[in-house]
């Protein structure tokens, strides 16, 4: 088993992975979404799972031999630098760093972060969402989430998103996602009252057919 609250479950279940899928995590570590992506695809497939320092890549290779995940492959990567090798995707999860001020119950040392910091937030958020963007096949879906509450980091960054790459389009959240969550359409808050779970966020994307490698 592996621990997970159960807004990241529903974040990568949003997903709707099949076997045999290529899929892509780009701030993958310690791996919990990776793993619960591999399960969905019941280990069928490719899963990459990024991240940026190698020490990290290596709890998500632990994890996922322990769990008997051999569908997941590990790399140590800037989730913002493009690299075209890699090649194109079915699926991408981008579960960008943030704020965290979702999660202050279990981490309430958030709430000393200095402002000024999380200020700086969104444009990263945003340059990882376009770069994790680029390796989706068209057709292909991406979900962007995060564990804050704060518009700026989550609304906001998506609508820029869809304002300034017109081939991508927003994608309905499964039936089943909209009727736990209460979402409606292609985004969901998560608030801890609703469902015991942390505070978070998510938005389903999707390439448009005309859609290309390259943003």
């Amino acid at each position: 088993f592996t621990v997970q609250d159960l807004s990241s479950q529903l974040c990568v279940q949003a997903l709707e992975a099949r076997p045999g899928m290529r899929c892509l995590d780009v701030c993958a570590a310690p791996g919990g979404k990776t793993f619960t992506l591999a399960q969905e695809m019941q280990n069928e497939g490719e899963v990459l799972a990024l991240d940026l320092h190698e020490f990290k890549t290596k709890l998500i290779r632990d994890g996922a031999k322990r769990l008997g995940l051999t569908c997941v492959s590990t790399a140590a990567s800037d989730a913002s630098v493009y690299d075209p090798a890699r090649g194109l995707f079915d699926r991408a999860l981008c579960d960008v760093p943030c704020s965290g001020l979702g999660i202050i119950r279990r981490k309430p040392e958030i709430r000393y972060k200095n402002p000024e910091e999380l200020a700086a937030l969104p444009e990263i958020q945003y340059k990882i969402l376009e770069i994790s963007a680029k390796y989706l096949k068209a057709g292909g879906r991406l979900i962007y989430s995060t564990c804050t509450l704060n518009r700026n980091e989550n609304d906001r960054v998506v609508e820029r998103f869809l304002r300034e790459h017109p081939e991508f389009e927003p994608e309905p959240l499964p039936e089943r996602i909209r009727r736990l969550t209460g979402g409606e359409g292609y985004k969901v808050t998560l608030f801890p009252e609703a469902l015991g779970s942390d505070g978070f966020f998510f938005a389903l994307l999707r390439r448009t057919e005309k859609g290309g490698a390259a943003l």
